[in-house]
């Protein structure tokens, strides 16, 4: 098999067959070598690498004979939806370059559909300018860090200086996509609005989840007018998937994972999401502002922004599956920083006694904290917006709920179930002078606290393995064998401690 196809930077532990052929592309390299040279002007095309692959797509670097060099991005089957993928990411890439002012490749060439002599989509692009965060992060000092953090806030600020009437996916709007709205802006800058609404529409959206197995044919994929619509359309959807095609005899495709008494019945699921859909005109946010649908980087992590020697973020990549999502559901701090820390401003002062162990600690815990500090004193003076969605009281409790709603099925209920115990617990917070229209016994909290150890135990397992082995079963080249000795090991330990039937199915799903 072509390794320019096949994903070759890691290996699955079970399922492996099918994780693979989700990222296999073929293509014609000749048609896609001189789709890159006729975008750029060249005559010809000397060298063709790949050069990185995500779980979603991969990249290629292109050299021309005149020495000028193009990435061209290709996507797996599993990017999410056909056409609609690759004709909302360059519409939103030419949509933060041109109208935010954010520093994006210029695309200069591409294709939404395979029925193309490279048969396959493409996007053809500048090659992004500087370093990529990820590689020499590490390495700075922590003045450099925190001027690297407040470019952040300068392209947030940004991202959210334009609101829309309706959410959903950015398209072009002469690109023929069906169930597309015009792109009416409601805050922004006078002087884009007509070029704006001219130019784009919202339509379809094309984050993946709304997209896998029979979703893909289901009627929820939006636009929609509010927060309120698009939280109830998430919801009926599972609903309606559930009672459809929920399967509780499927076993379960990821070993080691905890899992409810309560994850293979259907009615389970369906009672907790009917409880959140009777919420959802209480909860979701009455501040216009809060609300309203904005742009959003979908995956703003250090490998996808490059700096330049000053510090500056030279380039933003990878826009798939970005959308005009509710300001309290979209917007969230930058992945670098960890939130998960107690905040310390400075080193103790015993800290010259301390194990080397210890010391490594406390400095991170210090430079995360200067850096959260930094982040939210830029934030609350240049981006008052992001200021408040992160003072917002219930804005983590709203998040999460968004982000477990829509794949209870296919992942785990208990943290749903977690979000909404919460949820009446802290009603009276609100706002509303309506009683919660659900309630959790005492007998339901108490099976439901019972099951937290087990839930947190696997939650646990899953992190100590963190940058060795994924729950589904991922393993980069360099951890492959280190994990399969531990998941040997843990095998051996778990058929030692168990017997009959199921010592049986345990020796099945290992």
């Amino acid at each position: 098999m072509n390794p320019l196809f096949c994903y070759t930077s890691g290996r699955w532990l079970w399922n492996e067959h099918e994780q693979l052929e989700a990222r296999y592309r073929r293509f014609d390299v000749p048609s896609l070598q001189q789709a890159a040279y006729q975008a750029v002007g060249a005559n010809k095309c000397i060298s063709f690498k790949k050069i990185g692959e995500g779980n979603y797509n991969k990249a290629y670097r292109l050299e021309m004979e005149d020495g000028q060099k193009v990435i061209a991005k290709v996507p797996h089957p599993n990017a999410g939806p056909r056409v609609l993928s690759t004709a909302s990411e360059v519409a939103t890439m030419e949509f933060a370059r041109t109208i935010l002012n954010i520093p994006v490749p210029r695309v200069l060439a591409w294709s939404a559909t395979d029925q193309n002599p490279v048969q396959a989509e493409y996007i053809i692009m500048e090659e992004a300018r500087g370093s990529q965060l990820h590689e020499v992060w590490q390495d700075l000092s922590l003045r450099r860090k925190s001027n690297i953090i407040r470019e952040f806030v300068d392209v947030e600020r940004k991202l959210l200086s334009v609101s829309f009437e309706k959410l959903g996916s950015l398209y072009f709007k002469d690109s023929g996509i069906a169930g597309c709205e015009p792109a009416i802006v409601t805050t922004g800058p006078q002087d884009v609005v007509g070029h704006v609404e001219s130019t784009y529409c919202i339509g379809p959206i094309t984050r993946r989840e709304f997209w896998e197995k029979q979703r893909s044919d289901m009627q929820y994929h939006g636009p929609w007018t509010s927060s309120a619509e698009y939280l109830k359309s998430v919801a009926r959807r599972e609903i309606d998937w559930i009672n459809a095609h929920a399967n509780p005899q499927e076993p379960n495709k990821t070993p080691w994972q905890y899992m409810s008494p309560q994850q293979k019945s259907p009615e389970a699921h369906t009672a907790l999401l009917e409880k959140f859909l009777a919420t959802i005109p209480y909860i979701t946010p009455e501040d216009p502002e809060l609300a309203s649908p904005r742009l959003w980087h979908p995956d703003f992590h250090a490998g996808n922004i490059y700096i330049d020697d000053q510090d500056r973020i030279s380039c933003i990549i990878d826009w798939q599956g970005a959308w005009t999502a509710p300001v309290f559901i979209g917007a969230n701090p930058p992945l670098l920083l960890d939130y998960g820390i107690d905040m310390l401003m400075k080193l103790p002062e015993n800290f010259k006694a301390l194990d080397d162990a210890t010391k490594d600690e406390l400095r991170y815990q210090v430079s995360q904290s200067v850096l959260i500090h930094t982040y939210e004193t830029s934030t609350a003076e240049k981006n008052p917006l992001m200021y408040k969605v992160m003072r917002h009281p219930h804005g983590q409790t709203l998040k999460q709920l968004e982000a477990f709603v829509g794949s209870t099925w296919d992942n785990c209920l208990f943290p749903f179930e977690e979000c909404l115990i919460r949820v009446e617990s802290e009603w009276d917070h609100f706002g509303t002078n309506e009683p919660c229209p659900y309630h959790f016994s005492a007998e339901e909290i108490r099976q439901h606290y019972e099951e937290a150890g087990s839930f947190n135990k696997s939650q646990e397992f899953w992190k100590r393995l963190q940058g060795v082995l994924t729950d589904e079963g991922y393993a980069s080249n360099e951890s492959f064998s280190k994990a399969v000795k531990i998941l040997r090991d843990l095998r051996e330990v778990g058929l030692g401690d168990l017997k009959g039937e199921e010592r049986r199915s345990f020796d099945k799903e290992t």
